[in-house]
């Protein structure tokens, strides 16, 4: 029974310090974070981008657009999300 009482507390001692070991927050995406990695900000942007499906649902959906043949960029601990079926395609930022 002690050594139970004994691995959980150094499991929750474990869970609860997991939180201090964020190398850091990374920002919600918004169009001026967008904008000043030099990405594109749309505001009606395709919520298949990055994904490479043969059929997308038509709604908009504001997003950081990456990549592309402009070279578009993507916001510090953000990536840019590629499907690799398209040169030089647009991609969407993801965290």
């Amino acid at each position: 029974m002690k050594n139970i009482l004994i691995i959980l507390i150094i499991g929750l001692v474990f869970i609860s310090s997991c939180s201090l070991f964020k190398s850091s927050e990374v920002k919600e995406m918004s169009r001026e974070l967008c904008e000043s990695a030099k990405g594109n900000w749309n505001e009606c942007s395709s919520p298949c981008l990055g994904t490479g499906p043969d059929t997308c649902i038509q709604v908009c959906v504001a997003q950081c657009e990456c990549s592309g043949i402009a070279g578009f960029g993507c916001p510090s601990g953000y990536t840019c999300k590629l499907s690799g079926k398209i040169a030089d395609e647009l991609g969407v930022c993801v965290k």
